[in-house]
């Protein structure tokens, strides 16, 4: 434990120190000073008045803003919302897949934006603990009409937004569907070979098999690799053996992590053998952003797709390249552990939390309402007469390809919105383009699966035990490190789990156990 307490104070320290050789970023938290902020009830509604409607917020970087469109910083979305807001808003990226390490960068340089958004519990869980952002409760009681109100209507929201001290750390709405993971199949490839819908593990792989060596593209060419990846690979895998990789479960009343459940060697197992017998691309371990799993899909070298409901907006691009293309929807799978459902996320979208520096919290809170009350439709639909027509009030995109490149990254900047994604709404919306329907009935099977087959999730969300969310970064980089080797070595499971319990021990893992365990005991009749 010495050796963890040492780096627990160091790693500010160093953090500082990368951070100090670059440039001031721009748009970044707006009150460049130490000394404390005023309360709401403190200072009142006319401090704040007299202060600028300016903040900055962070927005995740998925690389979608085409040249034509600008940057996530300065592009069509940004103008309109400080023009229509009242609100200016300064705009941070947060790479994606690089969150964790950029949000601790600009923490520790103290070039944060004002508000923060976040798909991670734990980090707000950290963040409240280190002192980086504020309660929200008063905020909202004093400057919010709109989501006020919205919370009253949603009351399911706020236990993920209250931490133990019983005060709101976030802002957040509700998903448009709580639906997330999905495997897509090429039926028009199941039909060619004869082959059935697995509805077993055992028969995805059976079908995977016959994939690679049945030649269902008819090129005459032994080319095919018949799984294709998204970030939703290992969570998918994981999830059929119910042992989320970092999720928390509890067996026979005791709390554990995923790893160390006699389940979770079977999920690295699977995706040992499938690396094993070429069924998954060998070169995926390199492919940081899927970029070269996306297109072995959509350009039809792959019959199986892990993925999301979203699909990435991949359906179109495939059907480009394979007019013919016909998708399905993979059922929940079983093992010999049961069927786990597909992932049935929380309630709740983006988490914003707002940082303790922020100068204006009034302004930040107006934004918050104008984006809830009518600031988030466009972001989604894009212009009217130009990216839709309505449809019994619904917006049915009228022409994809411009939407996908005009508006599609608009929905990054939506801190919250009011969009339902019922059966009904998604056919209205799909319109009469047979690939937005045929999309959208997929995403209807989806949503189906999703809330027909139970998920196993024993905790709703991760434990906000502060011991955890200040070693969790640190260990998932080990454990997603070990997991890839392992995948494509000749490392057994066993040995792997050995080196995950190796580093979770280094890491005060045992006195973390016993803080999760104390506080399921004490919460465990709310959590049902």
């Amino acid at each position: 434990m010495a050796k963890t307490n040492r780096t627990k104070k160091l790693l500010p320290a160093l953090l500082t120190i990368l951070a100090g050789g670059s440039a001031v970023l721009s748009g970044c938290s707006s009150s460049g000073s130490d000394a404390a902020q005023p309360s709401a009830s403190a200072s009142g509604g006319d401090k704040y008045d007299a202060l600028p409607k300016v903040v900055s917020a962070s927005i995740y970087d998925r690389g979608q803003v085409a040249t034509s469109e600008g940057t996530y910083e300065e592009n069509r979305w940004t103008k309109l919302i400080n023009e229509q807001s009242g609100v200016k808003v300064n705009w941070v990226p947060i790479p994606r897949n690089q969150e964790a390490d950029k949000f601790n960068v600009l923490l520790a340089s103290e070039q944060a934006p004002d508000m923060l958004a976040t798909y991670n519990r734990d980090f707000m869980v950290r963040w409240a603990k280190e002192g980086a952002i504020q309660p929200l409760d008063e905020y909202i009681d004093q400057y919010s009409t709109s989501y006020k109100k919205y919370l009253q209507e949603h009351p399911e929201l706020k236990p993920y937004l209250t931490l133990e001290d019983g005060k709101m750390y976030a802002i957040a709405s509700l998903r448009p569907t709580r639906a997330n993971t999905a495997i897509y199949i090429r039926q028009d490839w199941l039909d060619k070979l004869g082959l059935a819908m697995p509805n077993s593990v055992d028969e995805l792989v059976s079908v995977a098999r016959a994939f690679r060596d049945g030649d269902p593209d008819g090129n005459n060419v032994k080319d095919t690799i018949p799984m294709a990846m998204s970030t939703a690979y290992s969570a998918i895998t994981d999830d059929w053996f119910q042992a989320r990789s970092g999720a928390w479960f509890v067996e026979d009343g005791k709390v554990t992590q995923s790893f160390f459940t006699p389940r979770y060697k079977d999920a690295l197992a699977f995706r040992q053998m499938v690396y094993k017998e070429s069924l998954v691309d060998k070169e995926y371990a390199t492919d940081k952003e899927f970029s070269r799993q996306k297109q072995l899909w959509t350009t039809g070298r792959a019959g199986i797709y892990f993925s999301n409901i979203s699909m990435d907006n991949t359906l179109g691009d495939l059907q480009k390249n394979n007019p013919g293309a016909k998708l399905a929807v993979v059922p929940p799978l079983s093992t010999k552990y049961g069927t786990n459902g597909y992932e049935m996320e929380v309630p709740n979208f983006l988490l914003t939390s707002f940082n303790k520096k922020m100068k204006n919290p009034k302004a930040a809170m107006e934004f918050i309402d104008w984006m809830l009350d009518s600031g988030w439709k466009p972001l989604t639909y894009g212009t009217e007469g130009t990216h839709y027509q309505l449809v019994n009030g619904i917006p049915v995109t009228s022409n994809y390809d411009k939407w996908k490149t005009e508006v599609a990254y608009g929905n990054e900047y939506r801190l919250v919105l009011q969009e339902r994604q019922t059966p009904d709404y998604l056919i209205t919306r799909a319109g009469k383009d047979p690939t937005d329907l045929a999309m959208a009935q997929l995403k209807n099977a989806i949503i189906k699966n999703t809330e027909t087959t139970p998920f196993r999730k024993d905790f709703p969300y991760v434990p906000p035990v502060s011991e955890y969310s200040a070693i969790a970064t640190q260990f998932e980089a080990k454990w997603k490190e070990i997991n890839t080797r392992m995948a494509m070595t000749d490392e057994t499971p066993d040995k792997a789990v050995a080196e995950i319990r190796q580093a979770w021990d280094s890491l005060g893992g045992d006195s973390v156990t016993a803080k999760v365990q104390a506080w399921y005991d004490a919460n465990k009749d709310k959590l049902k």
